[in-house]
């Protein structure tokens, strides 16, 4: 027992603290010591009881109804719209992806279905066509990050099961303009999914709080589905997530169900099958305990420390890449040395990511901050050690490597990235020197490599 305690020290030691402050992904911290506790004790509780059998492990039907409920007052959805707890937003939007094209196929046989998201959209949307054997038509965004309405207008046809849009998208914090869109799918009778799971439980407060959102959810007649991850500005622990449909047909095209299984009656409205009710449970705890109030008040420390930092970043030559609508910060520099200042942040304990430029529509590489409610106190000191960081040269020559790619040394890189002689944030900017296909195969090598 001592050996694996010791052993688990030492793994646990290799990450960085998710609570310090100094995390810009992944983790979405309160710096709320007692809210982290009961998430963790109800968690614990909870834990050895499956979602799978929801007539066994009663507790799963309450805590996801309240759930739901929960995230549909936040979205505006009225009495008729009903959702499904899921593990995360990939598998929040596979099941809205899944549920338009069988109601595509209900309606239009076996013709192809086809899906239009603009270039900003997440990648589980393109993993879920590839999955559900739909066409992805991709079009552009327009000067503010923001998916172009005619593009989006253009790409529709008789085919499209499904429009796709961000509240707000990842890359760039912005919220695409659903209002628009949402009249072109009624008028196209296409189903409309907005994408909240970075937004759905910032951006209703950030309204309360008087800042400008563009109405996103159920508000908007055309919006059909809506995902939300409870994971991260709901801050639960991680495998919480939802996607509220505006109705129940719209679900019921989304579950799957086998009664000749002559095992028992095989019920699916998520995709995974066996779930532990523990981040279900956690979810509900985390909503009680914080209530209303207090995710507004989670939301003021988010915009007193995005301000903080913006305001402290442009001092330093930095400019945001589009409009700030939401608690993401992408930054970029025309002063700034972009890889020196990342590796000069890694050294002061710093971690973000550090995101490709896109020449076709003019975006230089940037750095990509989510904001937390714990940024509020670590604000300033971001901002200082930013300030020392914005001089320094990294010891990373990027000539050398895409050197290396144009003479195909990519075995050679490879080994690099594993043995940690490149930083993994370096990793974006060497795959946009290859062509699509060839990044993908050396990324999937890579990984492959990592867990050998």
């Amino acid at each position: 027992m001592k050996e694996l305690e010791e052993l688990l020290s030492e793994l646990d030691g290799m990450d960085i603290d998710p609570h310090s402050g100094k995390l810009f992904a992944y983790i979405y911290e309160t710096g709320d010591e007692r809210l982290r506790e009961l998430a963790l004790e109800v968690l614990k509780r909870f834990y050895n009881k499956n979602i799978l059998d929801f007539t066994v492990f009663r507790s799963a039907i309450f805590f996801e109804r309240e759930v739901i409920n929960f995230c549909k007052t936040l979205l505006n959805a009225d009495e008729n719209a009903v959702g499904t707890f899921t593990y995360g937003g990939t598998e929040s939007i596979m099941l809205a992806v899944l549920s338009a094209r069988n109601y595509f196929r209900k309606r239009n046989g076996d013709k192809t279905p086809e899906m239009v998201v603009p270039f900003t959209i997440h990648p589980s949307f393109i993993k879920s066509a590839h999955y559900f054997g739909l066409k992805v038509r991709m079009v552009d965004i327009d000067e503010n990050c923001k998916a172009d309405v005619d593009a989006v207008n253009s790409a529709v046809n008789e085919n499209t099961a499904l429009i796709a849009l961000s509240a707000p998208n990842w890359p760039y914090g912005t919220v695409d303009p659903v209002k628009a869109v949402a009249e072109i799918a009624e008028d196209s009778n296409v189903l409309l999914h907005v994408d909240a799971c970075l937004g759905g439980f910032i951006l209703p407060f950030f309204e309360k709080l008087g800042e400008r959102v563009e109405k996103f959810d159920f508000r908007v007649e055309g919006v059909t589905s809506v995902s939300i991850d409870a994971h991260k500005y709901g801050y639960t622990p991680k495998g919480a997530s939802s996607v509220i449909f505006r109705n129940a047909e719209l679900k019921k095209h989304a579950i799957f169900v086998d009664t000749a299984n002559p095992g028992y009656v095989f019920v699916n409205p998520a995709v995974l099958s066996s779930r532990s009710v523990g981040p279900l449970a956690s979810a509900f705890a985390v909503m009680a305990y914080l209530g209303m109030e207090g995710y507004l008040n989670l939301a003021r420390k988010i915009l007193s420390a995005r301000d903080k930092i913006y305001r402290g970043m442009r001092d330093l030559g930095f400019e945001s890449v589009g409009p700030i609508e939401s608690q993401v910060l992408s930054l970029y520099s025309e002063s700034v040395d972009i890889l020196g200042f990342m590796e000069g942040m890694r050294k002061r304990g710093w971690h973000f990511h550090l995101q490709r430029g896109v020449e076709k529509f003019g975006i230089k590489p940037n750095i990509h901050l989510t904001v937390s409610p714990v940024h509020d106190r670590t604000a300033e000191d971001f901002v200082r050690d930013a300030g020392e960081a914005v001089n320094e040269r990294g010891s990373i020559n990027a000539e050398e490597l895409f050197k290396k790619i144009a003479e195909g040394k990519i075995q050679e890189l490879l080994n690099e990235f594993r043995e940690g002689k490149i930083d993994s944030s370096m990793a974006p900017l060497l795959l946009e020197q290859l062509d699509e296909e060839m990044a993908n195969e050396i990324v999937k090598e890579l990984v492959v490599g990592w867990y050998r």
